[in-house]
């Protein structure tokens, strides 16, 4: 099963990569404990490759993850691909990589598109059924927050400028 959600910013690509940079700490995902970049090299395409380590907690579930991202400025893109890393036992008996994708348009908009692939590992029961489905409400709500978030840290870097 692949969950897939897509949006165009009315930023500008520098704009828009700026707000992803700056989206921790914020209210709306306080749920985001530590996000750490571990590793950054401009490797033989002149693109960036940085890794970031980001670790959640919800009151007794809790996950860590390593984000993989592409900045191809040449390009005007960006490219991020999360692997689950270690989960505690009450997280969800889910598999799946998260890939998100900022890519210019043009001067004045930035195209963003986040997928989960291979999401689901097993639906044994009703209930897991249920537990899917909120999770895919959840992703949804989580989805509108985060271009919420990262239109605000747009809107106070014009601002500043």
């Amino acid at each position: 099963m692949q969950i897939h959600s897509e949006y165009t910013f009315n930023f500008d690509w520098e704009t828009v990569v700026k707000g992803f940079w700056r989206k921790y700490p914020c209210k709306e995902f306080d749920f985001i404990k530590f996000n750490q970049v571990v590793d950054m090299i401009l490797d033989d395409n002149n693109k960036m490759q940085i890794k970031r380590i980001v670790y959640a907690r919800k009151f007794t579930v809790w996950c860590l993850t390593l984000e993989q991202i592409t900045v191809d400025l040449e390009n005007r893109s960006m490219e991020m691909q999360t692997k689950l890393l270690k989960s505690c036992k009450l997280y969800p008996n889910l598999a799946g990589d998260e890939s998100i994708i900022y890519k210019a348009i043009d001067d004045q908009k930035t195209h963003y598109s986040v997928s989960y692939s291979d999401l689901i590992q097993k639906l044994l029961s009703n209930f897991q059924q249920t537990f899917i489905t909120k999770l895919i409400s959840q992703f949804n709500s989580s989805f509108r927050k985060g271009i919420e978030v990262v239109e605000a840290r747009c809107r106070e870097l014009q601002n500043n400028q």
